[in-house]
Parts: C-alpha cells; sequence; structure tokens
C-alpha cells in the first residue's frame, strides 16, 4: 500500500523546486531578452549608442540599461502561468546609487514589456 503524502511536504517540494529553478529560469529568460532596445513613438533613437540620451536602452548581461541610468537585475521570481520574472534592482546613475526597486521583465515577440512602479513601458527590438 502506497503511502499517504502529506500536503505540507508537497508544499515544501513545489517551494524548493520554484526556488532551485528560479536562477536556471531567470539565466534563460535574460538569455533571451539580451539586446538593445528603443521606446516607439517616441522620437529619434539611435540604436547605435546605448544609454545616452536619445541612445538604445537594454538588457546586458544581469544590467538594465536605461538612459545615463543602469540597475542590476537580482533576486529573480519567476511569475507564475506567464513567461516573465520579477527582479529586484540595483541601481546606479549620476554617481549615486539607489534601490530600484522591483521589474517585471516580460519578452515580446518584437520587443520588451517591462511593468515597473504600476505601469506598463515597452520597448522595441533595435534593428
Amino acid at each position: 500500500m502506497a503511502r499517504p503524502r502529506s500536503i505540507r511536504s508537497e508544499a515544501l517540494v513545489a517551494a524548493l523546486l520554484c526556488v532551485l529553478a528560479s536562477p536556471v529560469a531567470a539565466q534563460s529568460l535574460l538569455d533571451r531578452v539580451q539586446g538593445l532596445y528603443y521606446p516607439p513613438g517616441q522620437g529619434t533613437w539611435d540604436c547605435a549608442t546605448l544609454g545616452m540620451d536619445g541612445g538604445a536602452v537594454g538588457i546586458v548581461g544581469q544590467t538594465l540599461q536605461g538612459v545615463e541610468n543602469a540597475c542590476d537585475l537580482t533576486n529573480p521570481f519567476p511569475i507564475p502561468g506567464m513567461d516573465a520574472m520579477a527582479f529586484d534592482l540595483s541601481c546606479t546613475g549620476e554617481g549615486m546609487t539607489f534601490d530600484g526597486g522591483r521589474v517585471i521583465l516580460v519578452p515580446l515577440v518584437d520587443g520588451l514589456g517591462l511593468v515597473r512602479d504600476g505601469s506598463v513601458v515597452t520597448w522595441a527590438r533595435c534593428p
């Protein structure tokens, strides 16, 4: 006769699998979103330079590169039921280091969605 499993042990196993899978899932998502982007419909953007006014923004390694700032993507957490991952942001810009809060990265067919501070921004992939 099979030994009955307790709900508690199943929950523990599920939680451990999520924790152990997070770094692998995060790296997989980061690998897929690597590259340069621009915010469509907001004037002329140069995809040849990164992080400068009018230049591209992007994901380079484990860094979210914005305009004149950069944020390390740390503490990945998969969003259940979605092809998305939440990250804590540790940022630097204009000579200062600051807590950037949290961002959810959502890979899109032709770009990247970023959910942050109650708003959604989409970036188009640079050609």
